[in-house]
């Protein structure tokens, strides 16, 4: 009885570890933080996406940027922000951005929220962008 007990420990342990494990990997799709060099995303998608100096759109916007579809965006790196209706909670760090002027304009550690730039694709590529 003492060995079944031990074996059925045992196996609670490693479907802990297991399950551990598992979750980790489903919310960083890069555990490793392998990715992809930082590079120009072009918006894809039907909505203006603004610049803001926080990942959470609650936050003020970069000089009050919002990019229509076509511009593009230089991104790095990904973070767990703040939700945006029920599209998630992916950020990307944005440091210039290409609104259609001759110059990419520059914003520092700005954000962008991943679903609408890309629907979150970099953010689920393997590799896509590490985590910040």
């Amino acid at each position: 009885m003492a060995r079944v007990t031990k074996a059925l420990a045992a196996l609670v342990m490693a479907g802990t570890s297991i399950f551990c494990a598992t979750s980790q990997a489903s919310a960083d799709p890069n555990p490793n933080n392998h990715g992809l060099a930082p590079q120009w995303v072009q918006l894809g998608g039907p909505a203006h996406v603004g610049v803001y100096i926080a990942p959470d759109a609650g936050s003020s916007k970069y000089d009050n940027i919002t990019l229509s579809p076509g511009n593009s965006v230089y991104v790095d790196c990904w973070v767990a922000g703040g939700n945006v209706g029920n599209a998630g909670d992916v950020w990307y760090r944005t440091t210039a951005v290409d609104d259609g002027e001759p110059q990419p304009v520059y914003v520092g550690d700005s954000w962008t929220f991943a679903p609408y730039v890309d629907g979150a694709g970099l953010f689920h590529a393997v590799p896509g962008l590490p985590a910040c």
